[in-house]
């Protein structure tokens, strides 16, 4: 093909020179020419097409002239009428263009001696031009072969930008690739120019001198004009930019520069580079494509490894990490959440959520100080405090931000460096910890942290903080904790700026982390349309509020589908940089998700069987302890008959043998104490036949004393109760109360369960007091009984469930679930009713309303 244009250029014929089949192809669809030459061999990379016969069915009207060495090894059976095959010689393309345009024959003599002819230099002084040139397009040859046999896109422009730089004699060569949005372009690779220029080397696509040459298509050269500004304090003598060209779209810019000296380029230069691009960009895309087809293989490969793994346990407590973990890996961001509708109460319940996060300084979220007094005064005493829920004395701060993050414990470990307090790891623990680190486990934590801040000083270990993780991971599992968070002090010493978070939490039950949706109607709209939330998405306020929560600078929200009905949201976000994810992106991360909703209704359906066959199994128990008390009851009964009737006989001896004693007498007062013993021993009986003794559903109600059934119960528990240092405070109007109408016996029921399950939640307690008070609602006509106690109260996630049957918060074999449910039942059944309050470690107080008239169901 140089033969073909040495000798059309020397004959003033305008040239365009395509450096592909498909260039070829494309130029000649979208272009006007007179005529066409082609190499015969050439083919097409991709699906080894001859270029001659793909030319001839683009336009069969222009000229096709094919260049072949031997005739014999081309085919003419494909090619129309207006092709033809000749062997390239000056003298036989001459006359083969000349005949296909009509046009006169040149001088053939002067045209064959044209590569030597000169008049003004000698054949020696022309041969140094004549081999430079020869040894220019065989390095261009010799790149274009070895591009073929690269893949590696890295590799492609490093070779690419080697050769520019030998070519053109430069300086510094370089190719500059655009970023996603079109906005930049960002030097990929480069030769001759300082590492510390090129890690932040990038220019804007307007107002540039590359930036014109993407824009435009077309090249720039410049020398002998002064500096020329490459990028903001970048300057060099002379440039010459081309656009790399691939289909008439322009993918890149090939440039070289000369910074320190003067020397310039030529337009020699500008047609090797504008050849050189060319065949890059043959090879960008080549490689760029194999890249792609690697990728969707990883990606391919990536969903089933997920698969596999998201449905290897039927464990919710398994699948729902496994889900974040894997959505992770497949999208490449560094947190994933799994939120869960509550349409009952109206808020998106935390599941589970994974994390690897690191912000860069400054942008981490902040722990105000004056709001964590326990972890102020960590920093400033540099102690190691533990904060609990069950600390009865814990400040509103620490409340509120365990209760916010799902968290039981936080053990708070200071990072000292030399005499100087730096910050704080802390460590989040969902469930109560067994165990809490010792001093020297608080140590070494305290050694691996200064680690992690050395490695996060360092730029590049932001980036890829794998190492950093590394050393957190065995600081949770020296602690047995859940997740950690390194927090650096700000300088003011006012608040702490998190810099590194690391772990998992998971709530596959109550109580939950929740966001509340009162007021937002549009995050509810959202998940119940199935809308994926990501930048794109119109940030209402809810919306917003729901990114914001992730900590991070770029986050997508997914619907999480069931049965065709918006179950919830599955986020992923990404710490480290403003990232626009793409489409792929999230049809990858749908992907996943629409598997882990497959996974998660699998493993929640065994979990509820597995939640079933442990309720069946403890009300079986239950069942069984209910049938053991209700002999105990009958056997009771059956020891307080028989013992009554010799404590009859007693009571009666006693006060007969008082009658004929003396009251002067030394056995006077044995005599009395005897017949006050027997009186209090048939007392105790009678009450145990009275509770014992079955309800009878047909027994028509009584007036019935309320406060002489207090008292009755009080003096059959007291006893019990005081033994365990708990003082009872009982409180009983002076004036007669009226009576309320039930069922002998019933009414005896709610005070000795409601008492006995006070004194439970006082055993071990200081200063432990229960208290019954008894008062007449005038303007209610009601009676009004309190039970309360100053214990640890009744949490706020269960206090509406501890009237329903079976439910207890006792060991098993320790308590029924039945003694509150009992409860409701008898005041229901009187006409009343029954409810509680209750705050965390102020105790619980039990409001019970009986009427004083006869009303209620018919008993």
């Amino acid at each position: 093909m140089s033969t073909a244009r040495d000798a059309l250029t020397h004959s003033h014929f305008l040239i365009q020179t395509a450096y592909s089949h498909n260039d070829g192809v494309y130029a000649l669809a979208n272009g006007e020419f007179d005529i066409v030459i082609v190499d015969a061999h050439l083919t097409s990379f991709r699906s080894g097409e001859s270029a001659l016969v793909a030319l001839t069915e683009v336009n069969q009207s222009i000229p096709i002239i094919g260049l072949a060495s031997d005739l014999a090894s081309v085919t003419n059976e494909e090619l129309s009428d207006s092709a033809s095959i000749i062997i390239p010689t000056p003298s036989t393309i001459l006359h083969a263009v000349s005949k296909a345009l009509g046009l006169p024959l040149a001088s053939i003599d002067s045209v064959d001696q044209y590569p030597l002819k000169s008049d003004s230099v000698s054949p020696v002084a022309d041969a140094s031009p004549v081999s430079n040139s020869t040894e220019e397009i065989q390095t261009l040859f010799a790149l274009s072969k070895s591009l073929t046999e690269v893949l590696d896109l890295s590799e492609v422009l490093n070779r690419v930008v080697e050769a520019a730089r030998r070519l053109t004699n430069a300086e510094e060569g370089m190719i500059l690739l655009p970023d996603e949005e079109g906005g930049q372009l960002f030097l990929r690779a480069k030769v001759g120019i300082d590492v510390e220029v090129a890690r932040n080397f990038r220019v804007k696509t307007e107002d540039t001198l590359a930036g014109r040459v993407y824009g435009s298509g077309q090249p720039i050269l410049i020398g002998a004009q002064g500096p020329q500004k490459v990028k903001t304090e970048y300057l060099v003598n002379a440039l010459l930019y081309v656009p790399i060209l691939y289909e008439g779209r322009c993918i890149g810019v090939l440039g070289v520069n000369n910074k320190n000296t003067e020397a310039i380029f030529d337009p020699k230069h500008l047609d090797l580079l504008i050849n050189l691009a060319s065949f890059a960009a043959i090879a960008i895309e080549n490689a760029r494509i194999h890249e792609e087809a690697l990728t969707r293989t990883r990606e391919l490969q990536g969903l089933v490894e997920a698969s596999q793994i998201l449905n290897s346990s039927l464990s919710l407590e398994k699948t729902l990490p496994n889900v974040c973990e894997q959505l992770m890996r497949v999208v490449n961001v560094n947190l994933a959440a799994i939120y869960d509708w509550d349409r009952e109460k109206n808020r998106l319940n935390l599941l589970t959520r994974c994390f690897k996060l690191v912000w860069a300084t400054g942008h981490g979220p902040v722990i105000d100080l004056t709001r964590r007094l326990v972890v102020q005064r960590a920093l400033e005493n540099n102690t190691s405090p533990v904060i609990a829920l069950s600390d009865p004395a814990l400040p509103t701060g620490e409340l509120d931000a365990l209760k916010r993050n799902g968290v039981h414990t936080i053990q708070v470990v200071p990072i000292v460096g030399g005499e100087q307090v730096l910050g704080v790891i802390l460590f989040s623990f969902t469930q109560s910890p067994e165990t809490l680190p010792t001093t020297e486990t608080v140590h070494r934590i305290q050694l691996m942290t200064l680690e992690v801040l050395a490695m996060l000083s360092s730029q590049s270990n932001f980036s890829r903080p794998q190492g950093m993780f590394r050393v957190l991971e065995n600081a949770l599992a020296l602690t047995g904790a859940d997740w950690c968070e390194v927090a650096l002090l700000n300088p003011d010493r006012t608040s702490l700026i998190i810099q590194l978070a690391f772990g998992q939490g998971v709530w596959s039950v109550a109580p939950h982390p929740f966001i509340d949706l009162t007021n937002q109607d549009d995050l509810i709209e959202a998940i119940r349309s199935q809308t994926i939330i990501n930048r794109q998405t119109e940030m209402t306020p809810g919306i917003r509020s729901l990114i914001e929560s992730t900590g991070c600078r770029s986050a997508v929200g997914l619907p999480l589908v069931q049965r065709g009905q918006g179950q919830g949201i599955v986020l992923f976000a990404d710490s480290r940089r403003s990232r626009v994810f793409t489409e792929r992106d999230i049809d990858m991360g749908r992907a996943v998700v629409a598997q882990a909703a497959t996974a998660l209704a699998n493993a929640q359906l065994v979990h509820d069987l597995e939640k079933s066959l442990i309720e069946l199994k403890e009300t079986q128990d239950r069942l069984v302890q209910t049938a053991r008390l209700s002999a105990m009851g009958e056997l009771a009964a059956a020891v307080a008959h028989q013992i009554n009737n010799p404590l009859t006989t007693i009571m009666v001896d006693s006060e007969m043998m008082l009658l004929d004693e003396n009251p002067d007498s030394p056995n006077y007062r044995s005599l009395q104490a005897i017949h006050r013993a027997g009186k209090r021993a048939s007392g105790v009986a009678r009450r145990l036949l009275a509770i014992s003794r079955p309800n009878d559903p047909e027994s028509s109600p009584e007036k019935i004393d309320v406060v002489d059934t207090i008292q009755g119960v009080l003096s059959l528990v007291k006893a019990h109760i005081e033994r365990d240092h708990i003082e009872i405070v009982s409180e009983m109007p002076d004036d007669p109360l009226p009576p309320t109408w039930a069922a002998p016996g019933l009414i005896d029921d709610i005070w000795l369960n409601l008492l006995l399950n006070a004194h439970d939640a006082l055993i071990g307690r200081e200063g432990a007091k229960l208290g019954i008070r008894a008062s007449y609602l005038e303007g209610e006509d009601y009676l009004q009984v309190q039970v309360w106690d100053n214990g640890p109260g009744i949490p706020e996630n269960i206090i509406n469930d501890v009237f329903k049957p079976f439910f207890t918060t006792k060991p098993v074999g320790e308590g029924t679930g039945l003694g509150l449910h009992i409860c409701r039942q008898t005041t229901e059944r009187i006409g009343g009713s029954i409810r509680v309050e209750s705050k965390p470690n102020e105790g619980a107080r039990f409001f019970v309303l009986l009427p004083v008239k006869r009303g209620g169901t018919e008993l």
